[in-house]
């Protein structure tokens, strides 16, 4: 699963959450549109697992633009609970559902509200069709 399915799942996620409420690209700085969401998605981790299998894991920032630069407070207050609210039924991708790892963290700053939290899932390797090789044991006396 791609940074960018994960993207497109959390946006419809938002939008479920916030009906008329715009998502703005990430790397879109001015004008700011209010109200919007932006969304932050940093590749954390990738390992190795068993029999070729990946662990991922990104850290998300979601950013929220209030109505009011003014008085904001209440309205940014209230999004954090539906926001955490849907999150904790989780991110369907279409492959998988995807719940924050541990808690999401909330701060108002300078009239934003961020909701930040981690995300990890293991992807299986790709079936080859080709069968397993016979185990040989070898005791040795």
């Amino acid at each position: 699963m791609t940074i960018r399915e994960v993207r497109a799942a959390l946006t419809a996620l938002l939008k479920q959450a916030a009906p008329g409420v715009p998502v703005s690209k990430s790397d879109t700085d001015k004008p700011v549109v209010r109200p919007s969401f932006k969304i932050d998605i940093f590749p954390a981790e990738g390992n190795a697992a068993c029999g070729g299998a990946r662990e991922r894991s990104i850290d998300v920032d979601v950013w929220y633009y209030p109505a009011e630069r003014v008085e904001y407070l209440e309205e940014c207050s209230e999004m954090a609970e539906r926001l955490i609210a849907a999150l904790e039924a989780g991110i369907d991708t279409g492959e998988i559902v995807l719940v924050p790892d541990d808690t999401v963290s909330t701060t108002i700053s300078l009239g934003v509200l961020v909701l930040q939290f981690a995300l990890s899932w293991c992807e299986s390797a790709a079936e080859t069709g080709e069968m397993m090789e016979n185990l040989e044991y070898r005791e040795e006396e």
